[in-house]
This record gives structure tokens, C-alpha cells and sequence, in this order.
């Protein structure tokens, strides 16, 4: 009684047969209703027992209300005593058994290993069995396949910002400080100055070089020089610093900013925060890694 009130009370209503209380408890084998009495007079199981019985066992502590066993039973399946042949049995003793962590794992495990899954026996005899569940499952690959998609697409569309932010940096050096081969008017620049610590300024050296020797250069008329028109400004719209800026053209933008339609704006201030939001999640450390166009 102290270990199961459950079974407790039911040996308390059974009628005496020949001197004893009788009880059945059908569906499980026997050797199973002996791991479970020893587990109820003792607190101790033989681990072949659990090994062999630990889907029987479940069902036992939790129709006769013994947390103990049932906390024993779900920790063996969720550390290795699931397998593709028996998840689709636990996943539903689970949801029967009140067990929410041991169906979520079931879950996940069926979502990872789908298609081998599927192929099982259990698999089949839940499908003609509970075909809502099926379906639940179907929906659930599908939301992760998803959601894997959407992943992915922000990590893309992140590393893409964070090429910009280097562009940014790499645009600044370049103006201002110099770069080795590419550099401000007004700076001498010496053989033996070390290479470049921006590794961006590889891809942005080709495309000054074509910029400022295009014949095209109008926004709009030439592919290469549209991308370094929008390269500065974009530099303008992060410069806090127009007036002292090397940057050709930061003012400019600046101005031109003014003239520019609500719709217009409003696409440059998002581009811009996800630049600086995508920088900002690498915390201390440069996003130099990665390199541009």
C-alpha cells in the first residue's frame, strides 16, 4: 500500500480465495509481474529484467501509480533503449502513460530517421491502427523540414550581412587609412607595409579599380558599378561622420537622403539594422572570416 495505493486498495476490495486475497493482472507476462513486486518490496530491479520488460514495466507503475519504476523505466528508454523498431511502440505507451518527455524524444527521433522508421513493423501496424497518429507524424517531418529551410535561409541571409559589414570596413580602410595596393590620394603608401588585415579589401579593390575607370558608371547602366553605388551608400546611411568622412560621395548620399520616398527609406533603414544586428551577434570577434562578392 505504501508503495502503490493503487494496488493497495485493490487488494483491499479482492475477495479471499482459500485463505488469500487474490488479484489478477492481465496483459503482461509473469516474469514482468515479478520484476514489478521485487521493485515494489525492494526498490531494486535486475538490469535484464528492465532490458527485457522495461515496456511492460512502464505500463505497470503507471496503472498502479508507482513514480519510482515509471522514472526508472523512462530514463533507460531516453539514454540508448530506444531503437528504430520500437520508437513507434514507446511514442504511443507514452502519450498512454503520461510520459510528455519520452514522447517528445520519440518524436524527434522519428522526425531524424523517417524513412527507415516508416519501414518497420510497428510502423505499419500503427498505420492501420491509429492513423491520426500518422498523420501527426507526416505533419511533424514536414514542420521540421521547414523549419530546417528557415534555418538555413538565416544563416545565408546573415552571412550575407556580415559580408556587407566587412565591405563596410574594408571600404573605410581603404579611404582612409589606405590599403597595400589601393589607397587615398594623399597617402604614400611603403613596399614593405604588411599585408592587408581586411580581407575584404580584395574584392572591393576590383571593383574601385572598375568603377573608377568605367565609361558607364551611371547608376543602373552598369552591373558592377550599381554594386559599388550601393556599397556607398550604404556607408553613408551607417557614416555618423559626413563631414570628416574620406569616403567619395558619403555626403552626397547624405543629402540625397532627403529626396527619397517613405518606401524607398524604409528598405535602406531595415538593410542597415540587419547589417548592424548581424555584426552585433558576433559579440567581441570580427566576422573577418568571411569573405566578399
Amino acid at each position: 500500500s505504501i508503495a502503490s495505493p493503487v494496488l493497495g486498495n485493490i487488494l483491499q476490495q479482492s475477495k479471499v480465495k482459500n485463505g488469500f486475497k487474490y488479484i489478477k493482472i492481465p496483459g503482461v507476462p509473469h516474469e514482468a509481474v515479478y520484476a514489478f513486486f521485487r521493485f515494489l518490496y525492494s526498490s531494486c530491479f535486475e538490469e535484464e529484467d528492465l532490458k527485457k520488460f522495461v515496456l511492460h514495466l512502464l505500463v505497470l507503475s503507471h496503472s498502479y501509480l508507482v513514480p519510482p519504476l515509471k522514472r526508472v523505466c523512462e530514463y533507460f528508454l531516453e539514454q540508448g533503449g530506444l531503437t528504430k523498431e520500437n520508437v513507434i511502440d514507446v511514442l504511443q505507451l507514452a502519450r498512454n502513460c503520461d510520459a510528455p518527455r519520452l514522447s517528445l524524444i520519440c518524436v524527434r527521433m522519428v522526425v531524424k530517421d523517417f524513412k527507415a522508421i516508416t519501414s518497420t513493423e510497428g510502423w505499419k501496424i500503427m498505420k492501420r491502427a491509429n492513423p491520426a497518429l500518422e498523420q501527426e507524424l507526416v505533419e511533424s517531418v514536414v514542420d521540421e523540414d521547414s523549419r530546417k529551410q528557415e534555418r538555413l535561409r538565416k544563416v545565408e541571409e546573415r552571412k550575407v550581412y556580415l559580408q556587407l559589414h566587412e565591405a563596410m570596413e574594408a571600404l573605410l580602410h581603404i579611404c582612409r587609412d589606405g590599403c597595400r595596393t589601393i589607397g587615398p590620394r594623399d597617402k604614400v603608401l611603403k613596399g614593405s607595409q604588411v599585408a592587408c588585415n581586411f580581407p575584404a579589401c580584395k574584392g572591393l579593390e576590383a571593383l574601385v579599380r572598375h568603377f573608377s575607370n568605367c565609361k558607364t558608371r551611371v547608376p543602373g547602366g552598369c552591373v558592377h558599378c550599381k554594386r559599388m553605388w550601393q556599397l556607398l551608400e550604404l556607408h553613408s546611411r551607417m557614416c555618423n561622420e559626413p563631414d570628416l568622412c574620406k569616403v567619395p560621395l558619403c555626403r552626397h548620399f547624405k543629402e540625397k537622403m532627403q529626396q527619397q520616398s517613405k518606401k524607398d527609406e524604409a528598405k535602406w533603414k531595415l538593410l542597415v539594422s540587419k547589417v548592424i544586428s548581424a555584426k552585433k551577434a558576433l559579440g567581441p570577434f570580427s566576422a573577418r572570416h568571411a569573405g566578399l562578392l
